[in-house]
């Protein structure tokens, strides 16, 4: 078995293709459509990384992080991010976030950042 990637994602559609080529690459994926699902899921599974987008209802990216990033200190944390502004970025990263991807983005970029993302922990 893979390593578990938490993946909080509102689109639908990114959130299925995202998901199936990564299970294609070995991983387990756990999906979540919202900040506040994602907080939840992350409570009772372990993931080994959590990819999450910064715009979403009900609790966003950077909210949902803030909380992880309480439970744990060190989980890799990669932020998806239509809005590329420096700002946004800034709070990111100061939130505790490893790595940023601006969409829209290629696979094949996600899936470098995530295997070099799980080496560095």
């Amino acid at each position: 078995m893979g390593d578990k990637i938490l993946f909080v994602e509102d689109e639908e559609d990114l959130t299925l293709i995202v998901a199936d080529t990564l299970r294609g690459q070995g991983y387990e994926v756990i999906t979540a459509a919202d900040g506040m699902e994602g907080l939840e899921k992350f409570k009772t599974i372990t993931a080994d990384i959590v990819i999450a987008d910064v715009m979403m209802p009900k609790m966003d990216g950077f909210t949902m992080a803030k909380e992880i990033r309480k439970l744990s200190p060190t989980v890799p944390l990669l932020f998806l991010t239509a809005k590329s502004t420096i700002d946004d970025v800034e709070e990111g990263f100061a939130i505790g976030a490893n790595d940023y991807l601006k969409k829209p983005f290629e696979l094949r970029e996600l899936i470098v950042r995530i295997r070099a993302l799980l080496r560095r922990h």
